[in-house]
C-alpha cells in the first residue's frame, strides 16, 4: 500500500496517488478494449463510455473542491475491487470505472499544479514510473495481464491497488486543499498521452513490429521509460517535441527500427506531457468558468485516448503530432529537481522482467512418440479462448503438431497478449508463425515436438516438414492464404482456419467440445487441390 506518512495531501503524496491512478488506468484501458472492442464500428459503444470522464465538473460542483477529488478516488476503488470479479466484467461497469479513472486523473493534475510549483512535471514523472511498472509487471505474466487473469498473485495486487486508492482517498481529505481556479482544459491531452503509452508500451506489439524477442522489446520500453523519467531534470532543446511525431511514425513501420523509434518516442514523451500540461501558462479555459473547464477537460481526456487507440497508425501519429504542437506552445519549464529516487526506481524495473525469465520452470514437451508411423495433429480455430484452456487443449490432446488459428500477437481485443510467445515459454516445442495477410498481429501458428527439417514462410501461410520415428517425412501447410504454397507443392496435408470439413466422418477430423477440432492419427495423406484447400485424410 502507498505510505502517506503525513495527515493531509503533500506534493510528494499526490504524486505517489497520481501512480497509483496511473497504474490503475493503464490496465482498465487494455480491459475495456478487451471488453468493449477498439474497431471503427464499435468507436460508437467506446465514446460515450469514456467520455463520461467528464463528471469531474460536475463532481466538483457536487461536492466541492475539497470533497471532490477523494470521492472521485473513492469510487474508483469501490469499482475497482468489484471488477476483481471476473462474471463482473461487462461493458457498463468496466466503462464506467475507465471514465472515472480518467476523471480521477484529471482532478489529481488540477490539485497537484495547484499544490505544487511544477505540478505537470510531477505528473509526467508519475505517469512514466506507472508505465514502467505496468510493463514490468505484463512481462511478469508473459503478457497475460496479472490483474486479470485469476488466481491468487491478481486477487493478492488488486487488492494493494483497491487499497492503495483507498489511502489516497483518506489522505487528500486531509488539511484544507489549495484554492480552485478555472482554465486548464489542457490536462485534456492527458488522454492522447495515455494511448501513446498503451500503444508504445505494449511489448508484443513492439516485439511483432520489430522481429524481436517478447521480453526484449519489454527492456526496450522500459529503457525508454527510465530515460523519459531522467531527461525530465536535464535541460532539453527546445525543438524536442518535434521528434515525438517523427519516433511515433518509425515505431508503427514493420522493420527493425520500430524499436529504437518506441525507445525514443517515450524518452520525450514525459517531457512533451509535461510541457503541454503548462500550455498556455494554464490559462486555457472555455469561459463559462471552473465547471465547464473540467468538464471538457475530462471528456476531452477519455475522447483523446479512445481515438489514438482505434486501429490505424494515422490516429496515433495524429495524437503525437498534436501534443509536439501543444508542448511547442509552452514556455521552456525548469528541469524537475530531486530525479535520484525515481530513476533509481525505474532501473530496478527494468532489471526485474529478465530476472523473472530467469525464475521461469522449465517448458513442457509434447509427445514425440511416433512408432508405426502415425501422429496426432490437433487443428483449432482459438479466437478468443483464453491462454491457460489453449494451452490445456494442446496438452490433454496428446499431439505432436499443433496447427493454431486466429492466434493473437498483441491485439487490442486480446488484452496485448502474445499468445505464441506465452506458449513458447510453457513448451517445449518448435514454433513457424503465419501471419494474416493484411495484419500482421493475428495468424496461424504450429507447434511441434518433432525434428522438423524444413520450414517455409510467407504472407498468410506456413509450412513445414516433420521428421518421424522411422525416418518417413511429412508435410504439413497452415494460414489463411494457401494458394501460392498448394501452387508450389503437390503434396502437403493443407489446414486452413476452416479445418472441419464438411463431412467429418470420412475425413477423421471430429469435433471434441468448446469448438476444439482434433485429428486422429495419420498414417498418409494425398495431394491437394489448388483452391478451395480439400485435404484427404487415410484414417486407420
Amino acid at each position: 500500500m502507498v505510505p502517506f506518512t503525513t495527515a493531509r495531501a503533500t506534493p510528494t503524496a499526490l504524486t505517489l496517488i497520481t501512480a497509483v491512478v496511473s497504474l490503475v488506468t493503464l490496465p482498465l484501458v487494455r480491459l475495456t478494449l478487451t471488453v468493449i472492442g477498439a474497431s471503427p464500428a464499435e468507436l460508437p459503444v467506446l465514446l460515450p463510455a469514456v467520455a463520461a470522464a467528464a463528471v469531474a465538473g460536475p463532481l466538483t460542483w457536487w461536492l466541492g473542491p475539497r470533497r471532490s477529488l477523494p470521492a472521485a478516488l473513492g469510487a474508483l476503488a469501490a469499482l475497482w475491487a468489484l471488477l476483481i470479479a471476473e462474471p463482473l466484467r461487462v461493458a457498463p461497469l468496466v466503462g464506467v470505472t475507465l471514465a472515472v479513472a480518467l476523471a480521477t486523473l484529471v482532478l489529481l493534475v488540477r490539485r497537484l499544479s495547484a499544490a505544487a510549483e511544477d505540478g505537470a512535471g510531477r505528473v509526467a514523472r508519475a505517469l512514466a514510473l506507472a508505465v514502467a511498472a505496468d510493463v514490468t509487471l505484463r512481462l511478469f505474466g508473459d503478457l497475460w495481464d496479472p490483474l486479470w487473469r485469476g488466481g491468487a498473485l491478481a486477487t493478492v495486487l488488486a487488492l494493494v491497488l483497491t487499497g492503495s486508492l483507498a489511502a489516497g482517498a483518506w489522505a487528500t481529505a486531509q488539511g484544507t486543499p489549495p484554492p480552485a481556479r478555472g482554465g486548464g482544459i489542457q490536462v485534456a491531452l492527458l488522454g492522447p498521452a495515455l494511448g501513446l503509452y498503451t500503444v508504445l508500451g505494449s511489448p508484443a506489439f513492439l516485439a511483432v513490429w520489430a522481429g524481436i524477442p517478447v521480453t526484449l522489446a519489454g527492456v526496450w520500453i522500459t529503457l525508454g521509460t527510465v530515460i523519459g523519467v531522467a531527461a525530465l531534470s536535464v535541460p532539453l532543446p527546445r525543438g524536442v517535441p518535434i521528434a515525438l511525431p517523427l519516433a511515433v511514425t518509425f515505431a508503427l513501420l514493420p522493420s527493425p527500427l520500430a524499436a529504437p523509434a518506441a525507445l525514443l518516442a517515450l524518452a520525450v514523451l514525459p517531457y512533451v506531457v509535461r510541457r503541454a500540461l503548462t500550455a498556455w501558462e494554464r490559462t486555457a479555459t472555455t469561459g463559462h468558468g471552473a465547471l465547464a473547464d473540467l468538464a471538457l477537460a475530462g471528456a476531452g481526456c477519455g475522447v483523446g485516448c479512445a481515438l489514438v487507440l482505434v486501429p490505424g497508425p494515422w490516429l496515433v501519429v495524429a495524437g503525437a503530432i498534436g501534443l509536439g504542437w501543444a508542448a511547442g506552445e509552452s514556455v521552456r519549464p525548469a528541469r524537475l529537481l530531486r530525479p535520484f529516487g525515481p530513476v533509481v526506481v525505474a532501473s530496478v524495473l527494468l532489471a526485474v522482467p529478465p530476472l523473472a525469465g530467469a525464475a521461469r520452470p522449465a517448458a513442457d514437451p509434447l509427445p514425440v512418440d511416433t512408432a508405426g508411423g502415425m501422429y496426432r495433429l490437433l487443428n483449432w480455430e482459438v479466437t478468443g479462448t483464453p491462454p491457460d484452456e489453449v494451452l490445456a487443449g494442446i496438452e490433454e490432446s496428446g499431439a505432436q503438431v499443433a496447427v493454431l488459428h486466429g492466434v493473437p500477437r498483441g491485439t487490442p481485443e486480446a488484452g496485448g497478449l502474445d499468445l505464441p510467445a506465452w506458449l513458447e515459454k510453457r513448451l517445449s516445442a518448435e514454433t513457424v508463425w503465419a501471419a494474416d495477410d493484411g495484419d500482421r498481429r493475428t495468424g496461424t501458428l504450429v507447434l511441434t515436438s518433432l525434428p522438423v527439417s524444413e520450414r517455409a514462410e510467407g504472407p498468410g501461410y506456413a509450412a513445414l516438414t516433420v521428421t518421424l520415428t522411422d525416418g518417413e517425412p511429412s508435410r504439413i501447410g497452415a494460414g489463411s492464404d494457401l494458394g501460392p504454397l498448394l501452387r508450389e507443392e503437390a503434396e502437403v496435408l493443407a489446414l486452413p482456419p476452416s479445418a472441419a470439413p464438411a463431412v467429418a466422418e470420412e475425413s477423421g477430423f471430429h469435433p471434441a467440445g468448446r469448438g476444439r477440432i482434433f485429428a486422429r492419427e495419420l498414417l498418409e495423406f494425398g495431394p491437394v487441390d489448388a483452391g478451395p484447400p480439400a485435404v484427404t485424410v487415410y484414417v486407420p
